[in-house]
């Protein structure tokens, strides 16, 4: 794994290419239902958020993990809610939200970002599969 970038220099971070590559880290581990908000013209303190969901605590404590460890930046702060029904990431530019799936009904938080730019987390994975041919 290369060096980590570190938050305070954050000029130049591509925090989009980041919250794409936190979105695929999830997914290869499973996670649900995951989405990406561009958050830039509606927030002041971040730029993206990447949600997901996950069906147990040790399924969640594995999402928040994987992403914490190969993300190439490095972590700004961590915190876990309600026994690991809620985790968050924070990069800074990017805020990354791992949910149980009944706390994520529960806390609803994309309905706080009507405005934002959603991403699914499956569009981002169907552009890399767009060059694989197919077979006869």
């Amino acid at each position: 794994m290369g060096q980590k970038i570190d938050p305070a220099s954050m000029c130049g971070v591509n925090f989009r290419k980041l919250a794409k590559r936190a979105a695929e880290l999830l997914k290869e581990k499973k996670g649900r239902d995951i989405i990406i908000l561009d958050v830039r013209k509606i927030s002041d303190f971040t730029d993206y958020l990447v949600i997901a969901s996950g069906t147990s605590d040790t399924h969640i404590k594995t999402l928040f993990s994987e992403v914490e460890e190969k993300l190439p930046i490095l972590l700004y702060k961590k915190e876990t809610k309600n026994k690991t029904k809620w985790a968050v990431l924070d990069y800074g530019g990017l805020v990354v939200h791992v949910f149980h799936t009944d706390s994520r009904k529960f806390y609803n938080i994309e309905s706080n970002w009507g405005l934002a730019k959603k991403i699914s987390a499956t569009k981002v994975n169907k552009r890399k599969s767009k060059n694989v041919k197919r077979r006869k």
